[in-house]
């Protein structure tokens, strides 16, 4: 498995060109999304008023705190390198440049990855707000709630999906994570994501809106 992981590495780690580093970059940076948390925010306030967008907000970053130090118990736990400190790897990989110097995680080990976990916790949670009327018919089925969503208000769908997706892929492209590390994270982030569903729902957040 380890030798598929690094195969599977390789061949995504490629080298494209200095403009598809600096867009990796930024794709990977956390506030280059602020636009999207805003739109979040906007679509969750339109649906239920401030009262409940604040406790869904307080939610939401609550999930991504509990992620990351998740992410940090194992990295510290498990320490495995991430692709650009392991040195059977590093002679084959690429190296994206940032300010003309090749770019090398300060961090050394990168076993779940935080970026991976935090993205889908929140991509998990917004979907349930925004779709909550999908939610409540679907139930627990998370993937009957997708298909059903998908269909009635795909955009949405479409967004988080992407949006999860190319920041998975950037911490590849950058050497930060192996795809197993970013799988884990993604696995991470459903849980988290699944668990405050159910706060949301005991807490009767997907109630009728509160304006």
């Amino acid at each position: 498995m380890e030798r598929l992981d690094e195969a599977i590495f390789l061949a995504l780690n490629f080298d494209g060109g200095s403009a598809i580093d600096q867009a990796m970059f930024i794709i990977s940076g956390r506030l280059t999304w602020l636009p999207l948390y805003l739109l979040i925010i906007y679509l969750i306030w339109r649906r239920y008023g401030w009262r409940t967008t604040l406790f869904a907000v307080l939610l939401i970053a609550a999930a991504v705190g509990l992620a990351d130090q998740i992410c940090n118990l194992f990295k510290n736990g498990l320490q495995m390198l991430r692709p650009n400190h392991d040195a059977d790897v590093m002679p084959l990989m690429h190296f994206p440049l940032r300010d003309g110097v090749p770019f090398v995680n300060k961090g050394l080990y990168g076993t779940v990855s935080a970026h991976a976990s935090t993205t889908t916790a929140i991509a998990y949670l917004a979907h349930s707000f925004i779709h909550e009327r999908l939610w409540h018919t679907a139930g627990a089925v998370a993937a009957a709630t997708v298909a059903v969503s998908f269909v009635q208000r795909r955009w949405f769908t479409i967004v988080a999906f992407v949006w999860v997706a190319i920041i998975c892929y950037s911490r590849i492209y950058l050497g930060a994570h192996f795809p197993s590390q970013v799988l884990a994270g993604i696995a991470l982030g459903v849980l988290i994501g699944a668990a405050g569903v159910f706060v949301a729902r005991r807490c009767g957040l997907y109630n009728e809106p509160q304006k």
